[in-house]
C-alpha cells in the first residue's frame, strides 16, 4: 500500500490523503478528505462512495518467453520489428521534469490539461519512468507508480509524441515503439522482482470509440481483467460536488 498526504489548498489546516492498492479503506478516513485508488475490496464501505474500476494485469512471474507468448499475434510482429530497427533506444528516466515536460507536450497536442504538478511531485519518489528515443528524440514515455511490497507496477502516465501528424511513417514507428516499450517495461520490472504489470485502467462496456480503441490496445497484451475499487470519503465526495457547482456558476 502507498499513502500520500497533501496540505489542503485554500485552508490553513488539515490534509487530504491519496492511498493506492489498499485492501480496504480505513474507517477513520471516512471523516476526512480521503481517496483510495485501486483498492482490492469491491464491496460498499460505510462512509465512502465506491466507484467500480477495472484494469488488466499482466503476470511477470513466468519466463521472458511466457511474457511474450501471451501477447496477441498481431502485436508480436510490431514489437519484433521495433526491437530490430536501428536507432531506437530504451532508457530509464531519472528526472521528474523530463517526465512532466514530455507528458505536457503530449497533452497539448491532444487538447488535454497538463499534468497536475502537486500530485505528480508527491508521487514521484514511488515512480519509475521509461522511454524509447530515436536520435536523442523521445518517441514514447511511460511512467508507473510502483509498490515494491505488492510487487506491482501501475501504468499512470504516458505520452506518444507525434511531432508530425502528417508523417505516416513516423506515426507507425511511434506506434511500434509504444508497443515495444510496454514489452521492455515488463522485462525491466521482472528483473527488479515485480510480479504484476498493471496496464492502468480498462473502460469496461464503454460505448466511447476512443476508449474502445484503448481497450483493444490493452487486450493485445493478453493478461487478466480485474475489478477493483476507488473509494472516496463522503466529505471529499461532497466537496467535489460543491466545487463543480461553484465552477458552473462562475462560468
Amino acid at each position: 500500500m502507498l499513502r500520500f498526504e497533501f496540505p489542503l489548498q485554500r485552508l490553513p489546516f488539515g490534509k487530504a490523503t491519496h492511498t493506492w492498492f489498499a485492501e480496504r479503506p480505513l474507517p477513520e478516513d471516512a471523516r476526512g478528505l480521503a481517496i483510495y485508488y485501486q483498492c482490492k475490496c469491491t464491496e460498499p464501505v460505510r462512509g465512502f462512495v465506491r466507484e467500480a474500476k477495472h484494469t488488466k494485469f499482466i503476470s511477470l512471474t513466468g519466463s521472458e518467453d511466457d511474457i511474450f507468448d501471451q501477447i496477441g499475434k498481431n502485436t508480436k510482429p510490431k514489437i519484433k520489428r521495433a526491437l530490430s530497427e536501428g536507432g531506437l533506444r530504451f532508457a530509464l528516466i531519472d528526472q521528474p521534469n523530463e517526465v512532466r515536460d514530455l507528458y505536457n507536450e503530449f497533452a497539448r497536442g491532444k487538447g488535454r490539461p497538463p499534468l497536475e504538478e502537486r500530485t505528480f511531485r508527491a508521487y514521484w519518489p514511488k515512480m519509475l519512468a521509461t522511454k524509447i528515443s530515436a536520435d536523442h528524440d523521445a518517441l514514447v514515455m511511460h511512467a508507473f507508480l510502483v509498490d515494491e511490497g505488492l510487487k506491482r507496477a501501475n501504468h499512470l502516465y504516458s505520452a506518444s509524441l507525434f511531432r508530425s501528424t502528417d508523417d505516416s511513417e513516423r506515426r507507425s514507428l511511434i506506434g511500434r515503439a509504444n508497443r515495444a516499450l510496454h514489452y521492455l517495461n515488463m522485462l525491466c520490472f521482472k528483473d527488479r522482482g515485480l510480479t504484476t504489470y498493471d496496464l492502468g485502467g480498462y473502460a469496461l462496456n464503454t460505448k466511447d470509440p476512443e476508449l474502445q480503441e484503448i481497450n483493444e490496445f490493452k487486450d493485445s497484451f493478453g493478461g487478466q481483467l480485474v475489478e477493483e475499487s476507488t473509494y472516496i470519503s463522503k466529505p471529499l465526495h461532497w466537496a467535489r460536488k460543491l466545487n463543480r457547482l461553484l465552477r458552473g456558476k462562475q462560468a
